[in-house]
């Protein structure tokens, strides 16, 4: 789990660390590399900055038991609530679930509930 004390404080839901790639947008962005992932968001490095509340198409493959194992599709809508500069030219993009359907919140409850034993 991440330990960053102030966003903590202001977290609904606990952050988990994973690796992977999200794509992120409505085409031609590319993929970003997912940092960490909650019940209510992601953050995530992206060679491409974005604006803050823009609305984004989440894809990326899930592990359904929290390991580098089996993995399903996983999509969702989001609002960025953060895109910051970072030293490496990067950008760090924090984003706001702003929807799912039943299927995929399912499958972010069964990767929360791994990672959370």
């Amino acid at each position: 789990m991440t330990d960053n004390k102030r966003s903590m404080e202001r977290r609904l839901h606990p952050r988990y660390d994973l690796d992977g790639i999200v794509d992120l947008g409505t085409g031609g962005e590319g993929g970003a590399i997912l940092r960490d992932l909650s019940m209510s968001g992601l953050a995530c490095l992206s060679a491409t900055p974005f604006d803050e509340m823009a609305i984004l198409e989440i894809a990326m493959k899930l592990p359904i038991d929290g390991t580098d194992g089996e993995k399903v599709d996983f999509k969702a809508g989001g609002a960025v609530v953060r895109s910051e500069l970072q030293k490496d030219g990067q950008f760090l993009v924090a984003i706001f679930f702003t929807h799912m359907d039943d299927t995929n919140r399912k499958a972010l409850e069964a990767f929360v509930a791994a990672k959370g034993d």
